[in-house]
């Protein structure tokens, strides 16, 4: 490849190769918080060309305890996703696609799921909310959050996905109580 003078043009550089520290960082919080996560390095799949993580995130990864019946909303599982860095990262959050659940269409182009058009989960209310410093754990967080979301709106519990979402708002634990324990068979009710 060269330029317009005949020289050849700099080979691109990840980010990852021009903030190790950075990876390494992700690399560390990410096995503490989501050990189910599985780093991809650049180019390992065609689409993640600047790296990502695939793989199940913890069902309630919240600090405050797990209300009865999550487990039974959720089906016992938290949720698979492919977290997919950009060439730009850290300055531009990573984009998180659920794989399980997978948004329908119509879910993609409605405000109140919380989803884009592309199927990546809106996380941020505005770009600004992404701080370059900011851990990717937190990111993670709220979609963990976002499945659990989903599956109350799933279940026709609500209208709309909450703005601040339930990673730091615990106004819906008690209706995962009650959606949870609506879905537990008599036999289940000592395990929710």
């Amino acid at each position: 490849m060269s330029n317009e003078g005949g020289a050849a043009a700099p080979a691109p550089v990840l980010w990852m190769e021009d903030e190790p520290e950075r990876l390494a960082r992700d690399q560390r919080e990410v096995a503490s918080f989501a050990p189910d996560l599985e780093y991809l390095p650049p180019r390992a799949n065609p689409l993640m060309p600047h790296g990502g993580w695939t793989g199940r995130l913890p069902l309630w990864p919240f600090e405050r305890s797990e209300p009865h019946g999550a487990r039974a909303l959720l089906d016992g599982e938290g949720m698979t996703i492919a977290l997919v860095y950009s060439a730009a990262h850290p300055m531009v959050p990573p984009t998180i696609f659920p794989i399980t659940p997978e948004p329908t269409i119509d879910e993609c182009t409605q405000n109140a799921w919380h989803v884009a058009p592309i199927g990546s989960l809106c996380l941020l209310q505005t770009q600004g909310d992404w701080a370059p410093e900011a851990s990717i754990t937190e990111l993670l967080e709220k979609a963990a959050g976002w499945r659990i979301e989903y599956a109350l709106m799933k279940a026709g519990a609500l209208d709309k996905m909450t703005t601040s979402g339930i990673a730091l708002d615990d106004t819906l634990d008690t209706l995962i109580t009650e959606v949870g324990q609506q879905q537990l068979s008599p036999d289940d009710e000592s395990t929710g």
